[in-house]
């Protein structure tokens, strides 16, 4: 048992085993959504932003595939237009940024995690950041969270490094917070101030009198963004009847009052904390653990303004988002940077030798074990169920309408918001009744349409391709292909 623990505490000083689980943590964000498909969590609606800009729409205000108005603001979709100019393929452009991203955070988090651990921080922080049930997930989901996390992430650093440093906020560094605040509210609005706001309140009260000022960047970096965010949703509203209606009612009113977004079920309120246990385990063990059974911890929690900043940062994000009545799980994704390097910071104050750092190698295992047989089993399941099909036939329709020298394709308006983009529809979907006006007009020399949807097929050839979604109640697509 002894050799065990030995070997054990001993992972955690090891470079090549530091190397081997970076590389991990990379390969398993780099495949954790594979196959490839927009069909779940509401991917099609953030690709739709760039897929629109590049179809010839507004840089400044997008749709929905179905025509409804854009509820996030553009700058995910403005980072991925270079990588498609670049590569010509969506999937890269929509999921690259994200595991850029990513690997930011990573990096971050390591670089801090061996400053405040200097013998086995940097691993610790990565794989408590890397190896859970949410980073792989999110890593290329085509989303803006990994995105927004890393935004939130830099501004609780700027100030935790404040903190660690002490003096006033230089010039550079109000700029810098300044930039990450605008960049932030670019892209999921001020969903930021509820991460940030709630633990420099608590902060205030309870850190010495002489760090309480760090916190502070001065009143321009805080709301000079937020004019320049309310301009932009000003001239939204103004311009746009509809912004109103599906952005300030539908999408920020819904997040207090659930009724107004009928599919998203009523979640209790308790809800996020057996969430983040259970998906940020082992680490949410360990930092649960640490303070109960170690007096070094719970005395630097009380006597060290860094770690109180951590503290209130992490749990005070967790708990202002608990009490916001929309809840999902990805939403609390950005109080993960900040357990991981409290985690850190734990482990550093425990001085409880062997022990405890036995008990963070066993967690390292542990992890691995989890996060690469949960990923992996998903990723093989997903080829195995071809959970990708409708990509695979949006691609195929395409191709047989190319070959049949058509170059214009219409897609009518179907439950899959993702079809018009596997298909290259062009810029919207077409109404079944315009669609046959089109078609039998020579407008369009193909149209890709579900069953469903062709009420009447006179003038209509038979189909050149059928397609029959499995696992999902919906009638099965056609594809027509005018004859020359």
């Amino acid at each position: 048992m002894k050799k065990i623990s030995e070997l054990l505490a001993g992972l955690l000083s090891k470079r090549s085993a530091e190397l081997i689980l970076f590389a991990l943590i990379l390969m398993l964000c780099a495949i954790g959504n594979l196959p490839w498909h927009l069909d779940n969590y509401d991917q099609a609606k953030q690709a739709y932003v760039s897929y629109e800009i590049q179809q010839g729409g507004s840089w400044w205000y997008q749709h929905t595939p179905r025509g409804d108005t854009a509820t996030k603001p553009p700058l995910a979709g403005w980072i991925s237009l270079p990588f498609y100019y670049a590569t010509g393929i969506w999937d890269v452009a929509w999921r690259v940024p994200g595991y850029l991203c990513t690997i930011v955070l990573l990096l971050l988090l390591m670089r801090e995690g061996r400053r405040i651990l200097p013998d086995g921080g940097a691993l610790l922080a990565a794989c408590a950041f890397g190896l859970n049930l949410l980073t792989p997930r999110i890593a290329t989901l085509v989303r803006t969270d990994i995105m927004l996390t890393l935004w939130i992430t830099l501004c609780g650093w700027l100030i935790y490094r404040k903190i660690v440093a002490g003096g006033t906020w230089t010039s550079k560094e109000k700029w810098v917070f300044f930039a990450v605040m605008l960049a932030a509210l670019f892209t999921k609005g001020p969903i930021l101030y509820a991460f940030i706001l709630p633990g420099m309140a608590v902060y205030w009260f309870l850190a010495p009198r002489d760090r309480r000022g760090l916190i502070w960047s001065g009143w321009w970096t805080w709301f000079v963004p937020l004019a320049i965010f309310g301009a932009w949703a000003g001239i939204g509203i103004l311009s746009r009847q509809e912004f109103y209606n599906d952005v300030v009612v539908r999408e920020l009113g819904s997040r207090f009052d659930q009724s107004l977004r009928g599919n998203e079920r009523q979640q209790p309120i308790w809800f996020y904390f057996p969430h983040i246990i259970h998906k940020f385990a082992p680490w949410s063990v360990l930092l649960i653990a640490l303070p109960i059974f170690s007096q070094n911890v719970r005395k630097a929690c009380r006597e060290r303004p860094e770690v109180l900043w951590l503290i209130c940062w992490a749990v005070g994000g967790l708990l202002c988002m608990t009490f916001i009545p929309s809840k999902r799980v990805d939403r609390i994704f950005p109080v993960v940077p900040p357990f991981c390097l409290l985690l850190v910071s734990f482990v550093a104050a425990c001085k409880c030798g062997t022990r405890v750092r036995a008990w963070c190698g066993g967690a390292v295992l542990a992890s691995v074990f989890i996060a690469a047989g949960y990923f992996i089993t998903i990723v093989v399941s997903g080829y195995l169920d071809r959970t990708d099909m409708l990509v695979r036939f949006g691609e195929e329709a395409r191709r047989k309408a190319l070959a049949a020298g058509v170059e214009r394709l219409g897609v009518v308006d179907g439950r899959d918001e993702g079809l018009l983009m596997y298909a290259g529809g062009g810029k919207d979907y077409l109404k079944p009744n315009t669609a046959r006006k089109m078609f039998l007009s020579g407008q369009v020399g193909a149209v890709l349409t579900s069953e469903r949807q062709i009420k009447d097929r006179t003038g209509y050839p038979a189909p050149a391709m059928e397609f029959q979604p499995m696992g999902k109640n919906e009638a099965k697509y056609l594809l027509f292909i005018r004859e020359k």
